[in-house]
């Protein structure tokens, strides 16, 4: 574990480049001090300087526990060197392109140590005073030096704006020799940049004397509240709330507010739909363009597939049920009978339902009866454990959305021009689905093609953008078959009834005490203390479940919670159970975590590079803690993540409700009491239940369970999905 001693500043050539990665310029490296007669090992980001050249570097002193002292490097500036032999093979090093050491050797001879000021001042003397030095010469060594001066005004500048090493790189390789020019008039621009996000560029504007209600700042800080509010689920905000939103953030006044939104609309930053309705009357809702057209598509792709012919027509037939039925060793129900000639009759169908109401025989019964006449069919989930689950109930390959769709890193290679060639599409855990992806999909899916879309949409939505199912069924224009019957199997379950409970606004059974004889499905422990809960926590999850159940604590049991911060927040809780899973071995520190060979962590974002989409786990099977490498073990590969990928990663012991859905484990732990206030929702305490296959454990109190089965809704979503289908809708009937 690296351990930070002393901050110094040191001055020295750049001997050896040990290691460099050129995406994030991080160096490992072998440095000469001045002064001292051994070199020391430097790393940080160091990308665009080369061998011998002359640095100052500032930073930190760390003591490495195999590799022993190292210098994090955090600032870097080129500095001219002093000493004739310096100087001399600085010109040889290849950073000046026609200069080897022969002439460099001959210009030193020439001028010595007021070489870099004749080169600056005096470059017509080279081709008086040194032999065989040529014009061309000249050229290529003026050039390479007006850089150079480029590069240590715009490093010197952007430091003393407050620019990271990092960052400073970052702008450079972006802007060049106009960085500061791009800076000085509007340093908010930084924004587009990777890893330098709107806070960064306002401190750096502000340190520049930007005001802070100047309109670069006002348009900015829009453009960031509002993709803050993207990352909470909302599609669009009405216009007044985001005003509210940005004048309270930014501490901004109305007046210059509303001036940025009117230029973020004209510069088509944002897009506006006037007089739409919504609880509280007709209101202006704003978007950000992607998310416009989005919902804008999918609307209009629901029609196209509601309103084209099928390539295969079914007729529902009783005969051809009561077949199948004897096949498959089932008997259905009237609404499953119904929601199976719904598939049948359809072209675009939503199923719905909660545990245990039989959605996954439904789908068997369709495959049973389509697969003869429709082969051409394809299952798909939004995760990889979602897709393994359906593949598992079916007895058919399912893949997840990404790979159906064959996303790759110039996006998703099926599209309109390119349409998937499939007669029948279902889609299970259709509530996890957002805006963009469900854009992305049904732009794929050809006219004559049938879609299911199957979900629970009483679940918590999805975790990006959006609220895809719930607005499809509210809509009205799709047609649904909600499933409400438990089924007798089910009705044995503790974990059913009490999420059946949960969804209709009703307590769960809490009676059943853990140290009972008989063994069951569903458990409370009443514990109001958040250090006390997190104790029992662990002590359950590794060794009275473990004990009881036979479940294998690392892989089986899955610990659930609904906030990231706090004693019961995810963070903490992967802390406390990694010291207790994985408590030692050589590890990367990165923000908040250790990671360490061993680890089960999770991806946090899509990533279509590596093929690995958020939500998906996997177990670290290598570290390298020189270069900060790592590779992950997923489901389908062995994936490398550099340095600067770490920020995709979180560790998985404990994660959020959220990054649950799709998910099914063999036990859940899940904490719950009055300091997850803000997340006490009952979506998200019935999406908890229902990931419990064979075991549930709530531990917290009787008082934060009520106040979760009572709340709904104060978590709504701005969307604008509806009013795009009512308006496709409209059209296609003024067009009859």
């Amino acid at each position: 574990m690296l351990t930070a001693e002393t901050a110094s500043t040191l001055t020295g050539l750049l001997q050896r480049i040990i290691y460099h990665k050129a995406e994030s310029g991080f160096v490992i490296a072998s440095f000469q001090v001045e002064g001292q007669n051994e070199p020391i090992t430097i790393k940080g980001t160091l990308g665009g300087f080369n061998e011998d050249e002359t640095l100052q570097l500032k930073g930190r002193w760390q003591q490495h526990p195999l590799y022993g002292s190292q210098f994090l490097v955090e600032e870097a500036m080129p500095v001219l060197p002093s000493s004739l032999d310096g100087i001399q093979r600085y010109l040889a090093s290849g950073i000046y392109s026609g200069i080897g050491e022969k002439t460099a050797e001959r210009i030193v001879a020439a001028f010595g140590e007021d070489t870099f000021r004749v080169i600056d001042e005096e470059p017509e003397r080279l081709l008086k005073e040194v032999p065989r030095f040529t014009r061309k010469q000249l050229e290529v060594l003026h050039q390479a030096r007006e850089e150079q001066r480029g590069l240590r005004e715009v490093m010197t500048y952007l430091h003393g704006a407050g620019v990271s090493n990092a960052q400073a790189q970052r702008i450079f390789q972006r802007y060049g020799l106009n960085s500061i020019q791009v800076l000085r008039e509007n340093p908010y621009q930084l924004t587009e940049l990777p890893g330098i996000g709107f806070l960064t560029a306002d401190a750096i504007a502000r340190k520049l004397g930007f005001a802070a209600d100047s309109l670069e700042r006002a348009v900015a800080g829009t453009v960031y509240v509002i993709e803050q509010q993207a990352q909470q689920g909302h599609t669009c905000l009405p216009q007044e709330l985001l005003l509210e939103k940005v004048c309270t953030e930014l501490h901004l006044p109305e007046e210059r507010t509303r001036q940025a939104i009117d230029h973020l609309l004209q510069e088509r930053q944002l897009k506006g739909r006037d007089s739409v309705h919504l609880t509280g009357g007709n209101q202006s809702l704003l978007s950000r363009p992607r998310f416009y057209f989005a919902e804008q598509r999918i609307a209009e792709n629901l029609f196209r597939l509601l309103e084209s012919a099928a390539l295969t027509n079914f007729g529902p037939s009783a005969e051809l049920l009561d077949a199948c039925q004897e096949r498959l060793d089932l008997r259905l129900d009237s609404v499953q009978h119904q929601a199976i000639q719904a598939a049948l009759q359809h072209k675009v169908l939503i199923l719905t339902g909660g545990p245990g109401t039989g959605k996954t025989t439904i789908i068997r019964f369709i495959l049973e009866l389509m697969l003869p006449q429709i082969p051409e069919t394809a299952l798909a989930a939004p995760t990889g454990r979602a897709a393994k689950r359906l593949s598992e109930a079916t007895g058919h390959s399912a893949s997840t959305i990404h790979r159906l769709l064959e996303a790759g890193n110039q996006g998703f290679q099926r599209n309109q021009d390119n349409p998937l060639e499939y007669e029948l599409l279902i889609i299970d855990e259709t509530s996890m689905i957002d805006t963009l992806l469900m854009d992305a999909l049904l732009e794929a899916i050809p006219s004559p093609s049938r879609l299911i879309l199957v979900g629970d949409v009483d679940q918590l939505p999805s975790v990006g953008a959006g609220a895809i199912l719930q607005d499809l069924i509210a809509s009205q224009q799709i047609p649904v078959v909600r499933l409400e019957t438990i089924f007798r199997q089910a009705q044995d379950s503790l974990i059913t009834l009490n999420a059946h409970r949960v969804r209709k606004g009703e307590l769960p059974d809490l009676e059943g005490p853990l140290n009972s004889s008989e063994l069951r499905d569903f458990y409370f422990m009443q514990e109001g203390d958040p250090q006390r809960i997190v104790d029992k926590l662990l002590r359950v999850c590794t060794e009275r479940i473990p004990e009881r159940f036979g479940f294998d604590p690392l892989n089986q049991v899955q610990v659930l919670t609904p906030m990231h911060r706090g004693l019961t927040g995810s963070i903490h809780l992967n802390q406390r159970l990694q010291e207790v899973f994985n408590p030692s071995g050589e590890g990367v520190e990165f923000k908040q975590w250790q990671f360490r060979v061993g680890d089960k962590v999770m991806q946090q974002v899509n990533n279509y590079d590596k093929e690995v989409f958020n939500g998906d786990t996997g177990q670290i099977r290598e570290v390298n803690t020189e270069t900060r490498e790592l590779r992950v073990e997923f489901e389908h590969a062995i994936i490398p993540y550099t340095a600067s990928e770490l920020d995709q990663l979180q560790l998985a012991y404990a994660i959020s409700v959220h990054k649950s859905q799709g998910s099914e484990y063999a036990a859940v732990l899940l904490p719950l009491t009055h300091h997850h206030y803000l997340m006490l929702q009952r979506n998200l305490l019935y999406t908890a239940m229902t990931r419990g296959k064979e075991l549930f454990v709530l531990i917290g109190t009787p008082e934060a369970i009520d106040q979760a089965v009572r709340t709904v809704g104060t978590l709504t979503r701005y969307t604008a999905l509806n009013y795009e289908l009512a308006e496709v809708r409209r059209i296609l009937d003024k067009a009859r």
